[in-house]
């Protein structure tokens, strides 16, 4: 094996070897593919161009190492170099020297070594090669240097480029790639001489004579899997591993690979390549494709998700994040080492992190084996396979809890109980999921306070969250947890209390308003958590039975249905309790601004003029339920309430509240409201309430429900009744915001009144005089 250049192989003066014949890539080979017009071989064809580049400006200005492109497999055969692998790059540097020797006017000084580079998997790929060394002239030259005009403009254009030669993928690739080459060199300071300096050479391969081994062409077409182009991640693999070896920590890390007579120190390059081919894949080859046999994807994915999140910590803000976000996820093409790198995803911190990251996935510590199966509160299966789906979205919770499962894993593995972890899990399944994330500064703040509850973890994470000043998740949930925590102190009761309400599925660990009912959470802001056993037992009492009713109102997924609305009237008799988002809301079971977990986890906001009152209601509404009786309770709500405002309506028809699928009341006024089928306000479609109640009225005076028609009104640009029965009457109330009734039909005066019954006998008296008439 030796290093050497393509053009020691082109001028026979490679040392013990004649090949007088040169290069001739045999017919096993695929056609040239990095010239190839698609998104891998666009970027394949950037990256290797751009290093060459790179590397050859290095070695011309300041004498640095040429670049090294691995092994070039193959045999001499009859004077001929007959290349098993590395076909693709050899055709690369052959064109780019080429282009540079017709750059320069230099052809015919170099076509003996040019034309000894040949096909064999086409005639027309050697007559193609054949051709442009020896068919192109000085007005070709100018139509490309200087007027601008493309190579495959130019030969394709040629009186001897054969129609044909358009299926030829070698001839189209080699077409592409001569574009591609003068898009990159044509204003470098790279030239030819450069390129053939054999004492300061820009590129380097090493070179195989693969019968020195005694290994056959046959052999090695089996072993690369019929000439199958390495993966995505090998040839991520392999240039990771040269950038970690190049790297100044490549020898700061106390990594060891374990064998049969214990374990032997190595730096992290020789670490990461030999576990990438042994443990590591073999956990990802248990969750790969079944169909295809391919896991590539995941570890790519992986190292991406872990890579972002280490770039909001090491920028320390949100705008190269939200960036980096953008182009991976409208990225088109495969991941690659280039992408990575160009992004800023590759680093000692996201390098070492993913090595760690993946260790602790085939680790044999029973602990960490037992902990990350785990289900108890983190389904941490599940947390692992969302890091490695092909998914590039902000994803700010998952990031999160994947972030604290892991770097609490990699820093105290060694040293933290069973137990510990349990409370870690508890611990940030509440806070992180209960945290709203607007944005990635909210992420970048919920990411730093990890790290400091890790650094600061000294084997008892409750003592440790409620004496450090946190901040990174909900103020008012990292306040419910540390007092629950208190609270857990107290007794086994109380422990198992918070434990078992946590659990419930709608809740998810967010119990505030047990504690603020119960008036405890009132108790620990004035630091009044000291009581006596008696007080103890009423307290653990009364929450207990707020728990009580709260299960009876709400199931696994939210509020409970209630036949005709009860619930909600009921709390509307008590007060105006609507969040707003868009729209105001009765509320619904899943929305982060308008759930009831919203209403419920806002009743610790004892400050808020918007929340206090309406989380008021609420709690009123738990004291007067029977649990014995709750439907009897809340029916006795609706029948004595005294309401006034526009809620008289809404508690006295539930049918109101059933006409909106989503919850979403539209008020132009309090005497104007609307009730919505979406989230925004369609007036085509959403019914006026005045205008349904009215339309009631009128079926109970005996006119039938299909015979009034509510619709928006064109003509008065208003929803209303447009017809009753045959006739195009029309009713609409708040006409011109005078909030009363216009009645408005063919051959009578407009009728108004603000009362909804001399309305009603007006349209009652109207239509039975026209009944008369018709007899």
């Amino acid at each position: 094996m030796s290093t050497i250049t393509i053009w020691n192989i082109l001028n026979n003066a490679l040392p013990g070897h004649d090949i007088k014949r040169g290069i001739e890539i045999p017919m096993i080979q695929r056609d040239y593919a990095q010239g190839r017009n698609n998104s891998k071989a666009n970027e394949i064809r950037t990256v290797f161009l751009t290093k060459i580049k790179e590397s050859a400006i290095g070695v011309i200005k300041e004498n640095k190492l040429p670049l090294e492109l691995d092994f070039v497999y193959g045999y001499i055969d009859a004077g001929a170099f007959i290349p098993l692998d590395g076909q693709q790059r050899l055709t690369t540097l052959y064109l780019l020297h080429w282009y540079m020797a017709f750059k320069e006017g230099r052809l015919d000084e170099i076509l003996s070594p040019l034309s000894k580079f040949k096909y064999q998997t086409r005639r027309s790929s050697l007559d193609f090669l054949n051709k442009i060394n020896t068919e192109l002239t000085k007005e070709d030259h100018d139509e490309i240097f200087n007027k601008k005009n493309t190579f495959e403009s130019v030969i394709t254009n040629k009186n001897w480029y054969f129609i044909s030669w358009k299926y030829d993928l070698t001839i189209q690739s080699a077409l592409t790639m001569l574009d591609e080459i003068h898009s990159v060199f044509n204003d470098s300071p790279i030239g030819l001489d450069h390129l053939i300096d054999e004492h300061k050479p820009c590129a380097v391969f090493n070179f195989l004579d693969i019968k020195n081994f005694g290994i056959s062409d046959d052999l090695y077409i089996k072993m690369n899997a019929r000439g199958k182009p390495l993966t995505n991640f090998e040839n991520l693999k392999a240039e990771l591993g040269r950038f970690i070896k190049q790297s100044p920590f490549n020898d700061k890390y106390n990594y060891a690979l374990k064998h049969s007579g214990g374990s032997k120190p190595v730096d992290v390059e020789t670490y990461f390549v030999t576990q990438t081919d042994t443990l590591w894949s073999d956990f990802f080859w248990a969750v790969r494709n079944k169909e295809t046999n391919e896991f590539d994807d995941k570890l790519l994915n992986l190292l991406a998700f872990i890579g972002l999140n280490e770039v909001i910590k090491k920028h320390l803000g949100h705008y190269i994040f939200d960036a980096v976000i953008r182009k991976l996820d409208s990225h088109e093409g495969s991941l690659s080492y280039f992408l990575f790198q160009s992004l800023g995803l590759l680093d000692e911190d996201s390098i070492i992190t993913y090595i760690d990251t993946l260790d602790l996935l085939v680790s044999d510590n029973e602990v960490v084996k037992t902990y990350l199966v785990d289900k108890k509160y983190l389904d941490k299966v599940n947390i692992i396979y969302s890091s490695y789906k092909k998914d590039f979205k902000a994803r700010y919770e998952e990031r999160s809890l994947f972030y604290a499962i892991f770097k609490f894993l990699a820093k105290h593995q060694n040293t933290v109980k069973p137990n510990e972890l349990k409370k870690w899990d508890r611990l940030i399944k509440n806070l992180i999921p209960n945290t709203t994330y607007n944005d990635s500064k909210d992420f970048v703040s919920t990411i730093s306070s990890v790290d400091r509850l890790i650094e600061s973890y000294s084997g008892n994470i409750y003592s440790d969250f409620v004496d450090l000043d946190i901040r990174g998740f909900d103020g008012q949930q990292i306040r419910e947890e540390k007092l629950k925590i208190l609270l857990m102190a107290k007794s086994e009761q109380w422990e198992a209390f918070i434990l078992k309400a946590e659990e419930h599925p709608y809740l998810k660990g967010q119990i505030m308003f047990l504690l603020s009912f119960s008036g405890i959470y009132a108790r620990y802001l004035k630091n009044e958590l000291e009581w006596t056993s008696v007080a103890d037992e009423a307290l653990l009492d009364k929450i207990t039975q707020y728990y009580n009713k709260f299960i009876q109102l709400f199931d696994d997924n939210g509020l409970r249905t209630f036949d005709k609305e009860l619930f909600r009237r009921a709390l509307l008799a008590k007060g105006d309790y609507l969040l707003y988002s868009t729209n105001w809301s009765l509320l619904r079971n899943n929305h982060r601004d308008i759930s009831w977990k919203r209403l419920l986890k806002e009743t610790g906001n004892k400050t808020s003029e918007y929340y206090s009152p309406r989380c008021g209601y609420l709690h009123q509404l738990f004291d007067e339920l029977d649990i014995n009786d709750i439907n009897g309770s809340l029916k006795r709500i609706i029948d004595s309430h005294d309401s006034k405002d526009w809620r008289k309506d809404f508690i006295e028809n539930p049918s109101l509240i059933e006409m909106s699928y989503e919850k979403y009341l539209k008020f132009f006024d309090n005497d104007d409201i609307y009730v919505l089928r979406k989230s925004k306000y369609n007036k085509y479609a959403d019914p006026e309430v005045k205008s349904v109640l009215l339309k009631k009225l009128l079926v109970k005076k005996g006119f039938k429900h299909d015979d009034i028609k509510l619709e928006f009104i064109e003509s008065l640009n208003q929803f209303g009744i447009s017809q009753i029965k045959s006739k195009k009457t029309k009713v609409i109330y708040n006409h011109n915001g005078a909030k009363q009734y216009l009645v408005r039909a063919r051959g009578n005066d407009d009728f108004i009144s603000d009362k909804p019954e001399q309305v009603v006998k007006y349209i009652v008296d109207l239509y039975q005089v026209a009944h008369a008439k018709s007899n």
